[in-house]
């Protein structure tokens, strides 16, 4: 009994101070290409590359938390068409369903919580579209997968840094990270396909959340007094 106890003494100040947030996303990714080996002079591709989903965000102290995500997220490459000049170029777009996990340190600065993120992802790749701009005119159509070629599944490791900062009706984020691939696009038993295609892409977001714990409630409370 008395263990028990001492045991809930030690976590009471935890779960008092825990905080729950939970929010929306959204993203885009100025860098998004893919990594190949034998390099196919592979470029950024430069579109939409928009990012859309869903934000939980745990702290169970003053400094220490975990962010998890579930978001849709498009990817994609350009590289020269083969058989061809330089100058023709193939694009694919890839959209996914993406979670990421984060372990998160953020610093209270006046007001202004600065953090950092470190973890891990996994994706699944839902659809895709590819074109070849050999008329002068980069036309998409629906690409038709192979099991046998394409591998739908993703993993990796991203890590970032933002800014937070809490207000009355609720929190604004703002974040850029940075995500390297380790499964490849295409399998390399295929004929003709490359030894590595592993996806690179840089991301900046801004994210709105609501903090749904009790100490977050004595925190708006306080501002609005």
């Amino acid at each position: 009994m008395k263990k028990l106890a001492l045991i809930v003494l030690f976590l009471a100040p935890v779960f008092c101070w825990a905080q729950l947030y939970i929010g929306i996303r959204t993203g885009y990714s100025p860098l998004s290409t893919i990594s190949f080996k034998p390099n196919l002079k592979a470029t950024i591709f430069q579109g939409e590359n928009l990012e859309y989903g869903l934000v939980l965000k745990y702290y169970d102290n003053n400094w220490v938390g975990f962010q998890g995500e579930v978001n849709y997220t498009q990817r994609g490459y350009n590289r020269p068409y083969r058989f061809t000049k330089d100058s023709v170029q193939i694009r694919q777009i890839n959209n996914y369903i993406e979670m990421p996990v984060f372990f998160q340190i953020h610093i209270n600065l006046a007001g202004v919580y600065l953090h950092g993120s470190a973890g891990c992802y996994a994706a699944y790749l839902i659809s895709a579209k590819q074109g070849v701009d050999s008329t002068g005119k980069m036309v998409l159509e629906d690409y038709r997968f192979n099991i046998l070629r394409d591998n739908r599944f993703d993993y990796g490791l991203v890590g970032g840094a933002g800014l937070s900062h809490d207000f009355s009706w609720g929190t604004i984020q703002i974040e850029a990270r940075v995500s390297y691939g380790y499964a490849d696009l295409y399998k390399y038993t295929y004929p003709e396909m490359p030894e590595q295609s592993k996806a690179v892409v840089q991301n900046v977001s801004l994210s709105y959340l609501y903090n749904f714990s009790k100490q977050g409630q004595k925190k708006k409370q306080k501002s609005n007094q």
